[in-house]
C-alpha cells in the first residue's frame, strides 16, 4: 500500500498539473508531507484520504491500486468516472474540464474524440430519460405518442416503432389515432410510399380528419407530388383552421417550387395564425422568411 499510494498521488498530481505546494495548501498541510508521501516515506493520515480522492476526482479505492491507470489529463479521468457512475454531476465535472482544455486551445485530436464520446454517453442518458417521461405522460392520458415515436426513430428503433403501431392498428382499426401513429412510424423510418398508402387508407375511413390530410400533404411533398401536397394541405385547413402545421407546410412547398409570391402569401397566413393563437414569440420566423423571399423577388 505504501508504494502504491505515494506513486499514485504523484501521478495524479502530474495529471492535474499542480505542484506539491498547491496540493498541500488545499489539504492544509505542509508540502514536505506531500513529498514524503510521494517518496514512500510516510502515508497520508486516514482523515485526508477522502479529501485527496475528492481533489483528484477519483474513487478512494483507486488511491490504493498497485497499477492505477494513468490518464492524459484530468478531463480524461473524469470521463472514466462518468462512464462508471452515469451521474449528471460527474458529467458536468468532465464537461467543465474539457471546456477548459478547449478554451485554453490545448485540445488535440484525442481530446476531441473523447469529448465527443462524453457527449454521446450523455445523449443516451438524456434520450432514456425523455423516453421514460413520454411513457409516463402517455400513461396519464397525454397524447405524446408521436414524440415518443420520433425519439425512438432517432435512436435507431424504427422496427420497434413499426411493429408496435402495426399491432395497435390491428387491434384498433376504427381508432383514428392508430392510423395517424402508424403513418408517423412509417414516415420516421423514411418509408414514404408505405406511409402515404397508409394515410390514404385512413382517409378512406376518416375523410375529414385534418391531421391525416396534413400528413398526406407532407408525404406528397417528400415524394415531390407538389400539386397533391397543396391540395391536401388546403383541405386540412378547411377541415380544421386551428391546426397550424399545414400553414407552414404550404409556405415550404411554394418555396420548393420557387413560387415566391405564393410563398410570401403562405407566410403571411402563418403570421395571422400565430397572431390569432397569441404565439407572439413565433412571429419573427415568418417575418424573416418573407424578407428572404422578397429579396429573391427583388434580385
Amino acid at each position: 500500500m505504501v508504494l502504491s499510494i505515494g506513486g499514485n498521488i504523484k501521478k495524479l498530481r502530474a495529471e492535474k498539473g499542480v505542484t506539491q505546494e498547491q496540493l498541500a495548501e488545499h489539504l492544509a498541510i505542509t508540502y514536505q508531507s506531500v513529498s514524503k508521501w510521494e517518496n514512500n516515506i510516510t502515508v497520508p493520515d486516514l482523515y485526508l484520504i477522502p479529501k485527496i480522492a475528492e481533489y483528484f476526482d477519483i474513487f478512494i479505492d483507486e488511491l490504493f491500486k498497485p497499477n492505477m491507470v494513468g490518464y492524459k489529463n484530468t478531463a480524461q479521468r473524469l470521463l472514466a468516472v462518468y462512464e462508471q457512475t452515469g451521474k449528471k454531476e460527474d458529467f458536468d465535472k468532465a464537461d467543465k474540464a474539457y471546456e477548459k482544455i478547449f478554451s485554453e486551445e490545448k485540445a488535440d485530436g484525442v481530446d476531441k474524440r473523447l469529448y465527443g464520446i462524453l457527449n454521446e454517453y450523455r445523449s443516451y442518458a438524456l434520450a432514456a430519460k425523455a423516453e421514460d417521461l413520454y411513457r409516463q405522460a402517455i400513461s396519464m392520458g397525454i397524447e405524446t405518442e408521436s414524440q415518443l415515436l420520433y425519439l425512438l426513430s432517432k435512436t435507431g428503433r424504427n422496427e420497434e416503432n413499426i411493429a408496435t403501431q402495426e399491432a395497435f392498428m390491428r387491434e384498433n382499426p376504427d381508432n383514428i389515432r392508430s392510423w395517424q401513429l402508424l403513418v408517423f412510424a412509417y414516415e420516421y423510418a423514411k418509408m414514404y410510399d408505405k406511409a402515404y398508402e397508409t394515410a390514404q387508407k385512413g382517409l378512406a375511413k376518416f375523410p375529414n380528419n385534418a391531421a391525416l390530410l396534413g400528413a398526406c400533404g407532407d408525404l406528397c411533398r417528400m415524394l415531390k407530388k407538389y400539386d397533391e401536397a397543396i391540395d391536401y394541405h388546403e383541405k386540412a385547413i378547411v377541415c380544421d383552421p386551428g391546426l397550424g402545421g399545414s400553414y407552414y407546410s404550404l409556405a415550404f412547398i411554394y418555396k420548393d417550387l420557387n413560387q415566391y409570391n405564393e410563398a410570401i402569401t403562405a407566410w403571411e397566413n402563418v403570421k395571422r395564425f400565430c397572431a390569432e393563437k397569441g404565439l407572439d414569440v413565433e412571429m419573427q420566423w415568418p417575418s424573416n422568411e418573407i424578407a428572404k423571399l422578397q429579396a429573391l423577388l427583388d434580385d
